[in-house]
């Protein structure tokens, strides 16, 4: 059923995709274990169905329940795993030779959409004052740049383009993209952080296809951070299904589900997911490029 699937977490490729260019490991970040998956070209983005690059998963609990040590503790996972990408992908630990630009996507005025741009809202950003003797620079912070720029249909411009543009304008060594992600599983929603060094294609979990944002795209590495908090309906159904062990539907069915009106199904709580969520990627980033004034 995986071609029938959305998805934007590389933790919910094929079952059979770790033999087919796909290398799987486990490591610990502040005590939370993290998956990761390099997907190869070729063989391997053609058995994951994903581009190739690196892809980590942390899995934690409702990031909307934690209390204040456990999202400290979660903040401080996602942190250095950020860290570790940003400096792979530079090739230099960020400080304050580097000029970062923080990207929201997405839709703040639908919730399960609104992540990118509130986490931007919490983003410290440092570049307006980023000259040799100023306090960021002093106390080693990078040089922070940060945009929400909507959805097409609001501004009637690609998101992609306006992140490029930005980008060349602060002289940006990388860009981390925020965004809201879709998962196949529903158990996943809230409680799951992905990073991937292989950039974000806007909507793509829900069928819906925009200029991507990449380093062939922008310039420059984008590693993109996001949540999952919505599921496309015919997913969710496949889901189920699979989990009734039916693993054949009928051609009826699939014609159904397919040919049929999608809608996307958020829980309800996704005012205090997106909320919380957001806060924790904000605070995550922060640590990572002004953490002496976090």
């Amino acid at each position: 059923m995986n071609g029938y699937e959305r998805t934007d977490l590389a933790c919910e490729m094929p079952d059979n995709a770790s033999q087919k260019g796909v290398r799987l490991k486990k490591k610990r970040y502040a005590g939370i274990e993290a998956e990761e998956a390099i997907v190869s070209p070729g063989e391997g983005e053609s058995a994951s169905g994903r581009p190739a690059g690196r892809y980590a998963t942390l899995h934690l609990d409702k990031i909307w329940l934690m209390d204040k040590k456990e999202s400290a503790r979660a903040a401080e996972a996602i942190a250095a795993l950020l860290f570790d990408f940003l400096t792979e992908s530079t090739g230099e630990a960020p400080g304050t030779h580097t000029a970062v630009l923080v990207a929201g996507l997405g839709n703040r005025f639908i919730t399960s959409d609104s992540i990118g741009p509130r986490t931007v809202d919490r983003v410290t950003v440092t570049n307006h004052a980023a000259d040799t003797d100023s306090l960021p620079s002093l106390l080693g912070c990078a040089r922070v740049s940060a945009i929400a720029p909507g959805v097409v249909g609001q501004t009637g411009i690609e998101a992609a383009a306006i992140i490029r543009d930005t980008a060349k304008a602060v002289k940006a060594n990388a860009i981390i993209a925020v965004d809201a992600l879709a998962a196949r599983s529903t158990v996943r929603l809230g409680t799951t952080v992905q990073i991937t060094d292989t950039g974000i294609r806007p909507g793509s979990g829900i069928g819906i296809r925009r200029t991507a944002v990449t380093k062939e795209n922008a310039g420059v590495p984008v590693i993109a951070i996001g949540v999952p908090t919505a599921v496309d309906s015919a997913t969710l159904v496949f889901d189920a299904l699979r989990k009734a062990d039916i693993d054949s539907p009928s051609d009826e069915l699939v014609r159904v589900l397919e040919e049929g009106r999608s809608y996307i199904v958020s829980p309800r709580e996704s005012d205090l997911i997106a909320d919380a969520s957001s806060a924790l990627l904000a605070a995550a980033i922060n640590r990572v490029l002004t953490p002496a004034l976090t």
